[in-house]
């Protein structure tokens, strides 16, 4: 069961990177963990718990990932607003 157990560390560590914001970490973990999982990997009877773990966690990223990516376009959104009205007002056209 190492192997999945190898696979949740790495989630929970991508987790972690996400709470925190860094999701260039997130990256970089999750390409370890396609690695592993491209691997043949057996499972034990014992793995159904491990494997829920793993679902739980990798859920978690997936909506912290993507409640950044909705903060960051938003975010995005604002600034090319105000670029365009400080255009306007300024009388320049800025290149999108």
């Amino acid at each position: 069961m190492s192997a999945w157990n190898d696979v949740l560390s790495l989630t929970e560590d991508m987790l972690t990177a996400a709470h925190a914001g860094d999701f260039d970490r997130v990256t970089e973990l999750n390409a370890e963990r396609i690695a592993l999982m491209h691997r043949p990997i057996v499972t034990d009877a014992d793995g159904a718990l491990v494997l829920a773990r793993l679902v739980e966690c990798d859920r978690a990223v997936v909506a912290l990932v993507a409640s950044a990516r909705r903060f960051a376009g938003e975010r995005l959104r604002q600034a090319r607003l105000a670029q365009a009205g400080a255009g306007t007002y300024l009388g320049v056209a800025f290149a999108r």
